[in-house]
């Protein structure tokens, strides 16, 4: 079997509607998340604010499964 190479359906840098559409919320709580800290602040460009897809992939993988502790609760626990 060969490797494919594939390209992202979504640009690597986004404005608030596309970002927040990418991990399934509103614009409006993307920048609750943004500004909780939850989230990493947007990059500039001239007077545009954008997302890094990285960084929302990177809030995605943060989240806890239902049922599951957050990655944070194991720190310092054995297993």
């Amino acid at each position: 079997m060969t490797k494919r190479n594939t390209i992202s359906a979504w640009p690597r840098l986004m404005k608030a509607n596309d970002a927040a559409a990418y991990i399934g919320t509103s614009p409006t709580n993307l920048r609750r998340l943004v500004d909780r800290g939850e989230l990493a602040q947007p990059l500039l460009r001239g007077g545009e604010r954008l997302w890094d897809i990285r960084d929302l992939d990177e809030h995605a993988e943060s989240l806890a499964r239902n049922g599951e502790p957050i990655a944070s609760d194991w720190s310092g626990k054995a297993i």
